[in-house]
């Protein structure tokens, strides 16, 4: 019982150190930074997508408050992994959008690189402005993925809590790992 807590409370600790040097290394230069305009075009080309390949997914939009869509790039090599990308808000109650950074930190096991876009549509208005604002998820999980470098062809239905619904869009590379994940989402506003 002893060995589980120290085994944790370390695990823990590597997971708060590793996820504070991701984000200092996921700082990307601004002009690598993509603009409001673009955010907008890529959520609403990632939207259609989800619903010409799922239908069924009309009607989560429809009663939804709003989604957030995330273009997202990951990596993953021996033991850790990173990942970052940009994402756009939108908030269906007061027909605004507003626009994050995501960056993402794994511990375990795995090897590969992926590019996906994440679709969250939200019922519950409270989690849609906790990602407006900026928040931290954590997550346990093994996956296998080996998607086509086709584009936003694919679109699967990936999860799902009390109060969203997650779709992905596969765009190529593959990866198999066995981790723990953080990904923080915050604000990001371009001058």
């Amino acid at each position: 019982m002893k060995l589980n807590l120290v085994l944790t409370a370390r695990l823990a600790i590597v997971v708060f150190v590793l996820a504070a040097l991701v984000g200092c290394a996921t700082q990307s230069p601004k002009k690598d930074e993509p603009t409001a305009t673009e955010l907008d075009e890529m959520g609403e080309k990632a939207v259609a997508t989800v619903l010409k390949n799922l239908p069924e997914a009309q009607e989560v939009l429809d009663r939804s408050v709003g989604y957030v869509v995330v273009n997202m790039r990951v990596s993953k090599i021996p033991m850790v992994g990173t990942g970052s990308g940009y994402g756009v808000v939108v908030d269906k109650r007061t027909n605004t959008r507003s626009y994050i950074k995501v960056s993402r930190f794994e511990v375990g096991g795995g090897l590969g690189a992926q590019k996906f876009k994440v679709v969250i549509v939200f019922e519950d208005g409270k989690l849609l402005d906790r990602a407006a604002a900026g928040t931290w998820h954590y997550d346990a999980g093994a996956e296998v993925a080996a998607d086509s470098a086709s584009g936003e062809g694919t679109a699967t239905a990936s999860g799902s809590g009390e109060g969203y619904q997650v779709f992905r869009l596969a765009e190529g590379g593959a990866t198999a790992t066995v981790t723990l994940r953080a990904a923080r989402a915050k604000p990001y506003l371009r001058d």
